[in-house]
């Protein structure tokens, strides 16, 4: 069982390669069939995002308040610091969100086609 479990995530890896990863960094993974709800673990997963850009903005506005009344050199660097690794984290985090969405895009470009041809098949137009 676990040798099937291990191909099927190889598989998920190389279906979707950025939802795999970032699923797996932020802890969202599922062991459901990953074509059967798609739309939604994207979804999902930009939201997440969403949320964690938040959070480091609130971070950074902190603090960039702390450092209006800081006074001591040891304290400035603290917040100096601080800034620089919310900085680097929003940065990471927009990356991510920019991928995700490329994926979003390529998924429902995958999908709308098949959508359309139906319709016509069955004589039906959007």
């Amino acid at each position: 069982m676990k040798f099937i479990n291990a191909y099927s995530l190889q598989g998920d890896y190389i279906q979707h390669p950025v939802l795999y990863e970032l699923s797996h960094k932020y802890g969202l993974h599922s062991e459901s069939d990953p074509d059967a709800a798609l739309p939604y673990k994207l979804e999902e997963l930009k939201e997440h995002i969403r949320r964690e850009i938040r959070k480091e903005l609130k971070i950074k506005e902190g603090a960039e308040k702390l450092r209006e009344v800081a006074k001591d050199r040891r304290s400035l660097a603290d917040v100096a610091t601080i800034v620089k690794q919310a900085n680097t984290k929003l940065a990471e985090l927009q990356a991510e969100l920019q991928e995700l969405e490329s994926q979003i895009i390529l998924t429902q470009g995958q999908t709308a086609p098949n959508t359309t041809s139906v319709a016509l098949v069955n004589g039906q137009r959007e």
